[in-house]
């Protein structure tokens, strides 16, 4: 079986609070992306069980790999003897705050799910999913776009204008944990998070992970005044970083702009849109 695994973006990550047990109450907006992974996925029963993975050199291939981790998940849960076999060709960056691992993630419980003949319901699905990430359970969805709370598991599905993208990749990847880990919460944000028809709109750009992220890594100021340069509607850090996306109109400014940015600042440069 074939399935595709889309990137995400954030179009606004504010951070609310620490939550006793370490992680970070969080209200975001998501967005899917065409931009896949695509996993190849053979499963049969067995025996016992046994997982393998076939994935680029430079992520891991075996229990430190989320798809992996998933899989397992997966038969723990059904109880079911397979040999899993996953091939993952990954065009997502990893390390790049797009949300790769997690998608690839949820794809892998969806496929084995169908594969054995849908033994866990969508609701253990995403319990499954919340334990493996937080951004595990927005990609167990249909959802192009969702609002996401508590810890982003939260989801509530929401419609906004799609856009095309400029996405640029600095030669740097960045850990979600080390992001929050040095994310200073001095107080709650100012910003008018509460007014929901603001928030809903689509057009609030705005990322609390940026605070830490730039101070360590400048390159990120840098990228986001160049995609402005090139007339990016909007520039902001995706999640954890380190991709800086610019937002655009159409694919001919888009594809304007990624010269621009390519030409400015030697970074590569990839356009898409919002998955439809």
């Amino acid at each position: 079986m074939t399935i595709q695994a889309p990137a995400k973006i954030n179009r606004f990550l504010f951070i609310l609070d620490r939550l006793p047990d370490g992680y970070h109450e969080i209200l975001t907006m998501f967005e899917k992306l065409a931009l896949f992974d695509r996993l190849d996925i053979e499963a049969e029963k067995d025996s016992d069980t046994a997982i393998s993975i076939q994935c680029p050199t430079w992520i891991p291939s075996g229990q430190n790999n989320l798809v992996y981790k998933a899989a397992m998940a997966f038969t723990e849960a059904t109880g079911l003897k397979m040999t899993i076999k996953i091939r993952l060709d990954k065009q997502i960056p990893a390390g790049g705050g797009l949300g790769g691992g997690s998608s690839d993630a949820a794809a892998t419980l969806k496929a084995l799910n169908n594969l054995a003949d849908t033994p866990l319901r969508p609701e253990k699905l995403y319990e499954i999913g919340s334990d493996l990430g937080a951004d595990v359970p927005f990609f167990l969805t249909d959802f192009t776009w969702a609002i996401g709370t508590g810890k982003g598991t939260e989801l509530q599905p929401c419609q906004v204008n799609p856009n095309w993208y400029v996405l640029v990749f600095p030669d740097f990847g960045i850990s979600t944990r080390w992001a929050y880990q040095n994310f200073k919460l001095t107080r709650k944000s100012d910003i008018t998070i509460f007014d929901r028809r603001r928030l809903l709109s689509g057009n609030l750009w705005q990322n609390d992970l940026e605070q830490p992220v730039c101070a360590r890594y400048p390159e990120i100021i840098t990228i986001k005044e160049s995609l402005l340069r090139a007339d990016a509607q909007a520039s902001l850090m995706s999640g954890s970083g380190s991709t800086v996306f610019g937002v655009f109109p159409d694919r001919e400014t888009a594809l304007r702009g990624a010269a621009s940015v390519t030409a400015e600042t030697g970074m590569n440069c990839l356009v898409t849109r919002t998955l439809e």
